[in-house]
């Protein structure tokens, strides 16, 4: 499924941060970062030769991260499983990138802040007190962020579920309840796009922060929280993705900690 591709990255490198390297499934995820360029070549006889293990192994594996079959799995990466800062840029083509970053970083923060007000800064943070299970979604470029998020509020002994992987067989999304909290990030709104028919079929309410002010969207949330007044489609360089995204938890976890703690 689409979706899983935008967590696969987290889902690759939570094994190789965590597992034993002799384990089967550290050998594959291992394999597969190594060869990402050419994995559309790479056949099944390949990965089980050179992962010396078997084909009902790398199956189970490929289950693991929320595809089928291997076959399935190599189809699904392209240059999408990748931040759209690399995706799109022409990295080779920024000579003055400081000045540049910073200037549309500066632009950034005060459109964030004529769009988010402190009354949706509150709202926000009252919806995560709630005595109910919330899960934060997002795609590979947000999800260090939301991880800090996570435990900046673990401070204030509350604890949320960050969710930015193998969606589809994740159990936290398939025992919620309708009165839980669901609240995706996606800036430029393509994770939204590519999630929006998973989500609906979760059970609780539904929130969106994004940059996207695609109808479609705005309709399939409780309520959309605009991270800029024009709305994009693309986050080229990241700028909201990456330092926006940042930005705006960091006001949202310090004013939780303020009421909370």
């Amino acid at each position: 499924m689409k979706i899983n591709n935008l967590g696969l990255l987290n889902s690759l490198s939570f094994i190789i941060n965590s597992e034993n390297p002799e384990n089967t499934d550290y050998t594959l995820a291992h394999f597969i970062l190594n060869n990402l360029y050419r994995i559309s070549s790479v056949s099944i006889w390949e990965m089980t030769e050179e992962c010396f293990t078997s084909r009902s192994a790398v199956r189970r594996f490929c289950l693991r991260l929320g595809y089928d079959n291997f076959s399935s799995l190599k189809n699904s990466i392209s240059k999408l499983v990748f931040p759209s800062d690399l995706r799109h840029r022409d990295i080779k083509a920024e000579p003055d990138y400081r000045i540049h970053i910073k200037n549309l970083v500066d632009e950034m923060i005060t459109d964030i802040d004529e769009q988010i007000t402190d009354e949706d800064i509150n709202y926000l943070c009252e919806l995560i007190n709630q005595d109910v299970n919330v899960v934060v979604l997002c795609a590979n470029n947000t999800s260090g962020n939301a991880l800090r998020f996570q435990q900046e509020l673990m401070f204030a002994s509350k604890v949320i579920h960050v969710i930015s992987g193998s969606f589809t067989t994740n159990e936290i999304l398939k025992l919620l309840h309708e009165e839980d909290v669901i609240i995706t990030i996606s800036a430029s709104g393509k994770f939204a796009e590519l999630s929006l028919e998973f989500v609906q079929s979760l059970k609780g309410h539904k929130f969106l922060i994004t940059g996207n002010k695609a109808e479609k969207l705005k309709n399939s949330y409780d309520k959309t929280f605009y991270i800029s007044k024009d709305g994009f489609s693309a986050d080229y360089l990241g700028i909201y993705g990456k330092y926006g995204i940042t930005y705006l938890l960091d006001l949202l976890s310090m004013q939780y900690l303020s009421l909370y703690t």
